[in-house]
């Protein structure tokens, strides 16, 4: 693989990630028992996670989908292709912690083990990269949208 990647390789590898965001997010309902023991608070605590990868899964699923139609319908220019390509890697960067916080979250209720739990903690992050991964992209769309004005206006 070339490195750094191509637009359209980081648009496919935002995509599948976006589609492994929604598939955890179905498993993680599934898991939701209809009559919950207790107050429920683990049970809604699980419902936040499905919203919170549902959410993250859309957006990074948006987020390559506009840098592919971009890359594939027009030339961008260079900031505007890097940050559409920079808010896709982050939107993608984003599911992929949040999923392996989900796996590692199992792994710890399995064995216990404090240092899961620490690692756990740390991919946390993917809650930081949702927003900046879509501020990335969004800026590059407008840039997108300025540099096209400005190319039709001086036409």
């Amino acid at each position: 693989m070339r490195f750094p990647p191509t637009p359209r390789i980081v648009a496919i590898g935002t995509a599948v990630l976006g589609v492994f965001a929604l598939v955890t997010a179905g498993v993680t309902f599934a898991t939701i028992p209809e009559n919950p023991p207790g107050d429920g608070f683990a049970a809604g605590l699980a419902g936040i996670f499905v919203m919170v990868y549902l959410v993250a899964g859309v957006l990074a699923l948006a987020e390559a989908g506009l840098l592919y139609l971009v890359v594939q319908t027009c030339t961008p220019g260079e900031w505007p292709l890097r940050l559409l390509t920079l808010g896709a890697a982050v939107g993608g960067s984003a599911v992929f912690l949040l999923v392996s916080q989900y796996a590692l979250s199992i792994l710890w209720s399995l064995t216990g083990s404090y240092y899961v739990l620490r690692i756990s903690s740390a991919f946390s992050m993917g809650l930081v990269f949702v927003p900046a991964g879509l501020i990335c992209t969004g800026l590059g769309a407008v840039l997108q949208v300025v540099d096209g004005i400005r190319t039709e206006t001086h036409s």
